[in-house]
């Protein structure tokens, strides 16, 4: 039998907390993909032309999908500006984009710190580190989810959810079906 067949490595300090390769990989990939998540930010995409959108939804077009059909928010609607903002220090901006949008982009540095030096050390460097971003990544998402509740809920007593509806590219198709 091989040591993998029988279970981690135990040694004075306990079970082993090396990484395989593959592990060391992926946690490099995450931290590679934050990484962009960032440079874009500071790069400002928020603010930089998509003329493959602007026949779609007309000029000021939004790469939201649900935005773009239905004319409603996604969850994460004004996510992006709201990073975009962070990168160029207007941390009030970041707010009013979305509420939650400051503490996402937190969330996501200290990921990508925590990752990078897994890759680079190939051992979790804290061992509570990995279960505590769990929960906390759980519990951001669960919020995203009821600030857009809240948004919604907002946009439907003021009217706005109907009129956006009524001039969407769904809305307009299901009218013209009548």
């Amino acid at each position: 039998m091989t040591q993998d067949e029988i279970g981690p490595r135990c040694d004075d300090r306990g079970p082993s907390t090396d990484l395989s390769h593959g592990g060391r990989v992926g946690h490099a990939l995450a931290a590679c993909l934050l990484l962009a998540v960032f440079a874009a930010s500071f790069l400002g995409v928020d603010r930089w032309k998509w003329p493959a959108l602007s026949p779609v939804g007309g000029e000021g077009s939004t790469t939201c999908l649900l935005r773009s059909a239905t004319g409603l928010p996604c969850a994460t609607c004004g996510m992006t500006r709201s990073f975009c903002a962070i990168g160029r220090g207007e941390l009030g901006a970041a707010f009013a984009r979305h509420p939650l949008g400051p503490v996402l982009y937190g969330f996501f540095a200290l990921v990508m710190l925590r990752s990078a030096a897994v890759a680079i050390a190939g051992r979790r460097v804290v061992r509570w580190s990995g279960r505590a971003l769990l929960w906390i990544g759980a519990a951001l998402a669960a919020a995203i989810v009821v600030v857009w509740v809240v948004h919604l809920c907002q946009m439907i007593a003021g009217g706005e959810a109907a009129e956006a509806w009524r001039e969407s590219a769904l809305g307009q198709l299901i009218e013209h079906l009548k």
